[in-house]
């Protein structure tokens, strides 16, 4: 089967508009993207790699390429790539650094390191980038709700995040009358700790000073990147995120990690995989290359923990390598809470398909979710329609066939959360 080469029509969605991609609100306002470039290189965000191929200097150009001339000239310049330096990104990044992409027969340039989920939305929005991981409800937002030119190919890790407490919060019911920061509002980060918020008998609110008396905790999106020296300074009371930041959290002693988002909700895809309009464009056998090197790279990160921990420390990740080995590599839950211990939801996996179900459940669950941003769509989106309309899994499902038959188990399975 070949991959289609557009996204499915949504009916009724509406062109999309950044400030509304971004999900609203101050502090997810335009991040400094310059023009329709990424413009990054002078700020010393792109990794210094040189066990991939592709140069750094391929990465910031504008929509369809530096002078592209056309769809045929797009098609063979380097697709471009963007990641959040979190330890989600590590498929697309060792699919770069051991050379996958390139056996693939499709070539690469160096990826981009961006700061925030708000900038990778703008890039995405710009034209500026080819493939990224994203989190999967922003990314529902973005097709569904504002029609953007994207489609997701698939999963891209399972769990992998946590709620890391301020050192004086000993535990989630204690958070009362203060406030915790998510990534994005449109993250299964802010879906699962509002469930366990609730569990708690909290209430989550937004845009007010959370009252103590009312069991209120108080909500701020952040980028992730600004989460520990918030907790550290006693801004924030907590943080919920993707690690390796929950892992670098202990290591610094800012603070402890409560509990394990996968123990919550039992293998909980986070971020997925996202082409762009162009991408699908290409030729089908690019579309076939990519999957095929993404497919390679979610084994090896599988099976090879340690070694992979390693080259996301040496090329692109900024964080300590410890907190990355931790992240990669963990052997049980620590000192967080567990009730789910035959779940194993303080390990970081990855599959390449996306379950349907979940895609419904989510699309529920995000109906019961505080935000600071309209729903649109989304609010009345029939949630059985919305995974057809947003995945096209073609590609990585072929490859999984042959590469890592196994990820393809249990896709129909009934989704399992327990707050």
């Amino acid at each position: 089967m070949t991959p289609r080469r557009s996204p499915h029509p949504v009916p009724g969605a509406r062109g999309p508009s950044r400030r509304a991609v971004l999900g609203g609100g101050g502090a997810l306002a335009l991040s400094g993207l310059a023009g329709a470039g990424i413009g990054l290189g002078a700020r010393g965000e792109v990794p210094a790699s040189g066990s991939g191929q592709g140069g750094a200097g391929q990465g910031g150009v504008g929509p369809g390429g530096s002078g592209s001339g056309g769809a045929d000239s797009s098609a063979r310049r380097p697709l471009r790539i963007a990641y959040l330096p979190i330890t989600d990104a590590a498929p697309l990044l060792i699919a770069h650094s051991r050379g996958l992409f390139a056996e693939a027969g499709v070539e690469v340039a160096e990826p981009v390191r961006l700061r925030s989920w708000a900038t990778m939305g703008e890039a995405l929005l710009a034209g500026s980038v080819d493939l990224v991981h994203l989190l999967f409800p922003m990314a529902l937002q973005m097709r569904l709700d504002l029609g953007a030119d994207i489609t997701v190919l698939g999963a891209n890790h399972v769990d992998g995040s946590a709620v890391t407490l301020g050192r004086d919060v000993p535990e989630l019911g204690a958070l009362a009358g203060s406030t915790l920061a998510v990534p994005a509002w449109f993250s299964i980060h802010n879906i699962i700790v509002q469930q366990m918020l609730r569990a708690e008998g909290l209430t989550p609110v937004v845009r007010r000073t959370a009252s103590r008396d009312r069991g209120e905790v108080t909500l701020v999106p952040m980028a992730p990147s600004d989460m520990i020296p918030a907790l550290d300074a006693g801004s924030i009371s907590g943080y919920t995120v993707a690690d390796p930041f929950n892992a670098m959290g202990e290591t610094t002693g800012a603070g402890t990690i409560g509990r394990f988002l996968g123990d919550v909700w039992r293998s909980h895809p986070c971020c997925v995989t996202v082409a762009s309009g162009a991408l699908l464009h290409r030729p089908a056998e690019q579309v076939a290359g990519v999957a095929e090197a993404l497919v390679r790279a979610q084994i090896a990160c599988r099976e090879d923990r340690e070694g992979v921990a390693a080259e996301l420390a040496g090329s692109y990740l900024p964080q300590p390598p410890a907190a990355i080995a931790a992240a990669m590599h963990r052997e049980d839950a620590g000192r967080a809470h567990v009730a789910h211990p035959d779940w194993r939801g303080e390990t970081l996996d990855f599959t390449p398909v996306l379950r349907p179900g979940f895609t419904a459940r989510l699309v529920r669950e995000m109906r019961t979710t505080v935000l600071d941003a309209p729903l649109g769509a989304l609010a009345e989106l029939d949630p059985e329609t919305a995974h057809d309309l947003v995945v096209d899994d073609t590609a990585l499902r072929e490859a999984a066939r042959r590469l890592d038959p196994g990820s393809l188990t249990g896709l129909d399975d009934p989704e399992e959360i327990d707050p």
